[in-house]
């Protein structure tokens, strides 16, 4: 029982021994990792100092600031101090500064690392203005640059568009696209809040148009879609801003949200064919009459613009509902003694009928009282549609062949139709045959 004991109190020792040893060892370990880590920060704020001094000394190398600069912007333990935000757009106000005099001399300059200057001194400037937000130990927050980086950025932020402009016009929209993105961005960024951008700056929807337009030139629609509702509402470029957002719904086969904007589009400018041409296209291919006369009626209450009885006309027509489609093309004639297709379609129904009625007789005996009178009501229908060919041939500019084909075609069977010899034969010497 001793010698069990023995055992027992000699294992303790032994355990407790290895139990210190393994103490000392991992407060041995702490405490290399703590001086290691102490010596990691110390080395980052020597790198960050190095650049500040390299900034201030007068005739510093900028470059080698850059690089300093740069290593304290990738290290953690001086990527959260604001020192280091705000030393890095300091030393690129000088490559920018540097650019702007050679511009102002009228000496050669670098435009893109003009530019590029440019576009990071928003970017540290603001990182610094975010960091500089965050409470400090004390829960206060202070802000040692805001005043200063606010008033430089007010200066320069129209040279945003300018850069822009120069990228969008040499059709590199990427760059164009980062910097009309930062000044749309920076209206209501916190750093210049005091200046109250997204409200005074009446110039933002424009840029947001072209950052929209650089956007669906890369055909990357998601962007071109992320500014173009501040455009919307511009006299000038409202129309055409819609215009985007519609092709870039489609472009991403959104169907139901293409629809959506086209929708809005002929209630924003109902005169404009783009959006009420799509939208009948879209119903007509896919066989959604009853939508498509829905929206004829809520336009024509909307709007009154005689498209829309046209489109009512357009439908009956193609269901053979001809009365129905003469009394709505007559209604658009009625609206716009000018609409060429209204005269053209008319035309064409009372074409239609007097050949259906040619077919009802056909199998008669031509000597018959009732083939005589069917062909009589035939001629009635051409001489209805006679005036009307004539009529779009006075309508005629030269600018749509196809209302000269139209005319043409049409005067050439009603002359043949009803017998008019001299009329056909100076139709016919017209169109070469």
């Amino acid at each position: 029982m001793k010698k069990v004991l023995f055992m027992f109190m000699a294992a303790l020792v032994t355990v407790s021994a290895a139990n210190a040893q393994d103490s000392k060892a991992e407060k041995a370990a702490a405490k290399a990792a703590e001086k290691a880590l102490k010596a990691e920060i110390k080395e980052a704020n020597k790198t960050l100092k190095k650049a500040m001094q390299i900034l201030n000394a007068e005739g510093g190398d900028i470059n080698e600031a850059n690089t300093y600069i740069g290593q304290a912007m990738e290290n953690k333990h001086t990527a959260s101090d604001p020192d280091t935000w705000y030393t890095a757009g300091k030393i690129q106000e000088k490559f920018y500064n540097k650019e702007n005099e050679k511009m102002y001399l009228k000496q050669p300059y670098n435009e893109d690392l003009f530019f590029d200057a440019l576009s990071k001194m928003f970017t540290y400037f603001q990182k610094c203005d975010e960091l500089e937000s965050q409470p400090n130990a004390k829960g206060k927050v202070v802000y040692k640059y805001r005043n200063a980086d606010a008033e430089l950025l007010h200066g320069i932020r129209p040279n945003l568009v300018s850069g822009g402009v120069t990228y969008f016009n040499k059709d590199n929209n990427e760059k164009a696209y980062q910097l009309f993105s930062q000044y749309i961005e920076s209206a209501s960024a916190p750093l210049l809040e005091k200046y109250d951008f997204a409200n005074t700056d009446s110039f933002l929807t424009v840029v947001s148009y072209y950052a929209s337009l650089a956007g669906m030139k890369m055909e990357k629609y998601d962007l071109a879609l992320k500014y173009i509702d501040r455009a919307l509402d511009d006299p000038e470029v409202g129309e055409q801003a819609m215009r985007y957002k519609c092709m870039s719904y489609a472009a991403m086969g959104d169907t139901l949200t293409w629809i959506e904007n086209l929708k809005k589009g002929v209630e924003r400018y109902p005169a404009e064919e783009y959006f009420y041409s799509n939208l009948i296209s879209y119903y007509s291919t896919h066989d959604k009459d009853v939508e498509l006369i829905a929206f004829a009626d809520e336009m024509i209450e909307k709007t009154g613009l005689p498209i829309f009885s046209f489109v009512k006309g357009f439908v009956a027509q193609n269901a053979k509902d001809y009365d129905n489609a003469i009394k709505f093309y007559k209604d658009v004639i009625e609206k716009d003694p000018n609409y060429t297709g209204a005269y053209r379609n008319l035309a064409i129904c009372y074409c239609q009928m007097a050949q259906d009625k040619s077919d009802s007789v056909s199998n008669l005996n031509i000597k018959s009282k009732e083939y005589k009178a069917g062909m009589e009501e035939v001629k009635d229908w051409y001489r209805l549609a006679l005036p009307l060919y004539e009529k779009l041939r006075t309508l005629d500019d030269g600018s749509d062949p196809d209302v000269k084909m139209a005319w043409q075609s049409g005067l050439y069977t009603c002359y043949y139709m009803l017998n008019m010899g001299k009329e056909f034969e100076e139709i016919e010497k017209l169109m070469g045959m």
